[in-house]
Protein backbone atom coordinates (compact mmCIF):
# COMPACT_ATOMS: atom_id res chain seq x y z
CA UNK A 1 0.00 0.00 0.00
CA UNK A 2 3.22 2.50 0.54
CA UNK A 3 3.26 2.92 -3.29
CA UNK A 4 -0.05 2.90 -4.20
CA UNK A 5 0.07 7.17 -4.49
CA UNK A 6 3.58 6.84 -5.99
CA UNK A 7 5.17 8.35 -9.69
CA UNK A 8 8.04 6.20 -10.74
CA UNK A 9 9.87 8.72 -13.73
CA UNK A 10 12.54 7.35 -15.55
CA UNK A 11 14.57 5.45 -18.37
CA UNK A 12 14.57 1.25 -19.63
CA UNK A 13 16.09 0.82 -15.62
CA UNK A 14 12.88 2.66 -14.34
CA UNK A 15 11.09 0.20 -17.39
CA UNK A 16 13.01 -2.94 -15.45
CA UNK A 17 11.53 -1.85 -12.04
CA UNK A 18 7.38 -1.42 -13.57
CA UNK A 19 7.56 -4.72 -15.37
CA UNK A 20 9.44 -6.58 -13.21
CA UNK A 21 8.37 -5.07 -9.70
CA UNK A 22 5.34 -5.90 -7.56
CA UNK A 23 4.43 -1.91 -7.91
CA UNK A 24 0.66 -2.21 -9.40
CA UNK A 25 -0.61 0.26 -7.52
CA UNK A 26 2.16 2.71 -8.51
CA UNK A 27 2.00 4.83 -11.49
CA UNK A 28 5.05 5.02 -14.11
CA UNK A 29 5.97 7.39 -16.76
CA UNK A 30 9.00 5.42 -18.26
CA UNK A 31 10.93 4.66 -21.37
CA UNK A 32 13.43 3.41 -22.54
CA UNK A 33 15.65 6.05 -23.35
CA UNK A 34 14.15 8.59 -21.60
CA UNK A 35 16.04 11.51 -20.75
CA UNK A 36 15.90 14.75 -18.77
CA UNK A 37 16.18 16.86 -21.57
CA UNK A 38 13.48 15.32 -23.82
CA UNK A 39 11.12 13.84 -20.76
CA UNK A 40 8.43 16.72 -21.39
CA UNK A 41 8.62 15.88 -25.41
CA UNK A 42 7.77 12.23 -24.23
CA UNK A 43 3.93 10.20 -24.46
CA UNK A 44 3.94 7.59 -22.85
CA UNK A 45 1.56 4.67 -22.08
CA UNK A 46 0.38 5.00 -18.40
CA UNK A 47 -0.93 1.81 -17.02
CA UNK A 48 -4.90 2.89 -16.19
CA UNK A 49 -4.15 5.77 -17.86
CA UNK A 50 -3.28 5.79 -21.56
CA UNK A 51 -1.01 7.31 -23.30
CA UNK A 52 -0.15 10.78 -22.06
CA UNK A 53 2.55 13.36 -21.39
CA UNK A 54 4.81 14.13 -18.21
CA UNK A 55 2.73 17.43 -17.44
CA UNK A 56 -0.79 16.37 -18.20
CA UNK A 57 -0.05 13.38 -15.96
CA UNK A 58 1.27 15.56 -12.96
CA UNK A 59 -1.62 18.25 -13.75
CA UNK A 60 -4.20 15.47 -13.47
CA UNK A 61 -3.55 13.54 -10.80
CA UNK A 62 -1.87 14.06 -7.50
CA UNK A 63 0.98 11.83 -6.22
CA UNK A 64 2.03 11.53 -2.46
CA UNK A 65 5.68 10.13 -3.73
CA UNK A 66 7.30 11.03 -6.88
CA UNK A 67 10.46 8.86 -7.59
CA UNK A 68 13.06 10.16 -10.48
CA UNK A 69 15.66 8.13 -11.99
CA UNK A 70 16.93 10.29 -14.99
CA UNK A 71 20.20 11.20 -16.46
CA UNK A 72 22.30 7.41 -18.08
CA UNK A 73 21.30 8.21 -21.75
CA UNK A 74 22.58 11.62 -21.40
CA UNK A 75 25.79 11.28 -20.09
CA UNK A 76 27.59 12.07 -23.99
CA UNK A 77 25.67 16.16 -23.31
CA UNK A 78 27.53 18.34 -21.70
CA UNK A 79 27.00 17.82 -17.81
CA UNK A 80 25.36 21.54 -18.04
CA UNK A 81 23.12 20.99 -20.25
CA UNK A 82 21.86 17.66 -17.98
CA UNK A 83 21.97 19.75 -14.88
CA UNK A 84 19.98 23.02 -16.21
CA UNK A 85 17.33 20.27 -17.86
CA UNK A 86 17.20 18.21 -14.36
CA UNK A 87 16.96 21.25 -12.66
CA UNK A 88 14.12 22.17 -15.11
CA UNK A 89 11.95 18.51 -14.48
CA UNK A 90 12.40 19.29 -10.60
CA UNK A 91 11.08 22.45 -10.46
CA UNK A 92 7.92 21.41 -12.62
CA UNK A 93 7.63 19.04 -10.29
CA UNK A 94 7.58 20.85 -7.06
CA UNK A 95 5.20 23.72 -9.14
CA UNK A 96 2.73 20.84 -10.06
CA UNK A 97 3.28 18.61 -6.97
CA UNK A 98 3.30 20.85 -4.22
CA UNK A 99 2.76 18.09 -1.33
CA UNK A 100 4.30 15.34 -3.08
CA UNK A 101 7.36 14.03 -1.19
CA UNK A 102 10.40 14.07 -4.42
CA UNK A 103 13.15 11.53 -4.54
CA UNK A 104 15.60 11.81 -7.03
CA UNK A 105 17.43 8.17 -7.52
CA UNK A 106 20.93 8.57 -8.07
CA UNK A 107 22.33 6.86 -11.34
CA UNK A 108 22.97 2.92 -10.61
CA UNK A 109 26.46 2.50 -11.95
CA UNK A 110 27.85 0.26 -14.69
CA UNK A 111 30.35 -2.45 -14.70
CA UNK A 112 34.06 -1.69 -14.48
CA UNK A 113 34.83 -3.39 -17.90
CA UNK A 114 32.06 -1.18 -19.99
CA UNK A 115 33.08 1.80 -17.50
CA UNK A 116 36.76 1.28 -18.85
CA UNK A 117 35.72 1.20 -22.32
CA UNK A 118 33.97 4.15 -22.64
CA UNK A 119 34.86 8.15 -22.67
CA UNK A 120 31.29 9.33 -22.14
CA UNK A 121 29.03 6.08 -20.66
CA UNK A 122 31.11 5.24 -17.56
CA UNK A 123 31.56 5.82 -14.00
CA UNK A 124 33.54 8.82 -13.45
CA UNK A 125 30.85 10.85 -15.17
CA UNK A 126 27.71 8.99 -13.68
CA UNK A 127 29.53 9.61 -10.09
CA UNK A 128 29.56 13.45 -11.32
CA UNK A 129 26.15 13.90 -12.31
CA UNK A 130 24.98 11.78 -9.61
CA UNK A 131 26.77 14.20 -7.12
CA UNK A 132 25.31 17.55 -8.80
CA UNK A 133 21.75 16.35 -8.55
CA UNK A 134 22.15 15.14 -5.43
CA UNK A 135 22.50 19.07 -4.55
CA UNK A 136 18.74 19.31 -5.17
CA UNK A 137 17.70 17.59 -1.87
CA UNK A 138 16.80 19.44 0.47
CA UNK A 139 15.86 16.82 2.87
CA UNK A 140 12.20 18.34 3.81
CA UNK A 141 10.50 17.92 0.52
CA UNK A 142 13.24 16.56 -1.92
CA UNK A 143 15.51 13.42 -0.63
CA UNK A 144 18.66 11.96 -2.89
CA UNK A 145 18.40 8.03 -3.08
CA UNK A 146 22.09 6.36 -3.08
CA UNK A 147 21.94 3.02 -4.01
CA UNK A 148 25.42 2.45 -5.60
CA UNK A 149 26.79 0.98 -2.66
CA UNK A 150 23.80 -1.58 -2.45
CA UNK A 151 24.83 -2.89 -6.24
CA UNK A 152 28.90 -2.24 -6.41
CA UNK A 153 31.74 -4.46 -6.33
CA UNK A 154 35.13 -3.61 -4.19
CA UNK A 155 36.05 -1.50 -7.04
CA UNK A 156 32.81 0.94 -6.72
CA UNK A 157 31.47 -0.57 -10.04
CA UNK A 158 27.84 -2.37 -10.78
CA UNK A 159 28.70 -6.15 -9.67
CA UNK A 160 28.02 -8.26 -12.51
CA UNK A 161 26.71 -10.57 -10.70
CA UNK A 162 23.93 -7.86 -10.58
CA UNK A 163 23.68 -7.55 -14.77
CA UNK A 164 23.34 -9.72 -17.52
CA UNK A 165 24.48 -6.80 -20.15
CA UNK A 166 26.62 -4.48 -18.18
CA UNK A 167 24.31 -1.19 -17.07
CA UNK A 168 20.32 -3.03 -16.19
CA UNK A 169 20.32 -5.17 -13.09
CA UNK A 170 18.32 -8.81 -13.45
Amino acid sequence: GYFKDALFIGDSRTVGICEYGDFTASDFFCSTGMTSIDVFKDEVDVRGIGNTGLKDLLNEKQYGKIYVMLGINELGYPKDSIIAAYKKLIGYIRKAQPDAVLYIQGNLHITKERSDSDEYFNNKRIDSINRRIEKFADNRHIFYIEANERFDDKNGALDPKYSSDSAHLL
